[in-house]
């Protein structure tokens, strides 16, 4: 079954991510979407011509943003916990052009304690892993989620996703 990940930060004082508020207009405005079957979140896209590094092919710093933005989800929508990234890994197999729909996709590999491994690929329109990468978050105590983000901005909706 294929669901929506709901994004919960749309309400989230000072939202305004560059990779998935859809109210972005610089932004990717993605959307994530949960696979049950397989334990994998993706999402897709089609890029613009403005993420371009060399012509025709997408900004590896951009890559390195879906990646990040879908191992993300793909955390959040097992654990239901805000987590900061503390590595990427990236392995860029072949260009990724621009002239296509592209597939991220998530899938948590390492649990230990408060730490969370999540491989991600970025697949092209035939198929074809173009990107491969590793990517570590940490679920931080409430405090220091707290200090880093403001403290202000944690209302009672959103505590409920911090870690004591």
């Amino acid at each position: 079954m294929i669901r929506e990940v709901e994004n919960i930060f749309l309400d989230f004082p000072g939202y305004g991510c560059f990779a998935c508020d859809p109210r972005n207009g610089h932004g990717l405005r993605l959307k994530f979407f949960a696979d049950d079957n397989n334990g994998e979140v993706f999402t897709k896209i089609t890029p613009s011509g403005h993420f371009q590094g060399f012509p025709g092919i997408l900004h590896g710093g951009i890559q390195c943003a879906l990646v990040d933005e879908v191992a993300f989800w793909t955390m959040f929508d097992k654990y239901k916990k805000i987590a900061l990234t503390t590595n990427i890994d990236m392995e860029f197999l072949s260009p990724v052009g621009l002239s296509g729909e592209l597939t991220i996709s998530g899938r948590i590999t390492r649990e230990e304690g408060r730490k969370i491994g999540v491989d991600v690929r970025i697949i092209n329109h035939a198929g074809k892993v173009c990107t491969k990468s590793s990517v570590d978050y940490i679920i931080p105590k409430k405090e220091v989620t707290m200090r880093i983000m403001g403290k202000e901005r944690f209302t009672p909706k959103f505590t409920q996703y911090l870690e004591d």
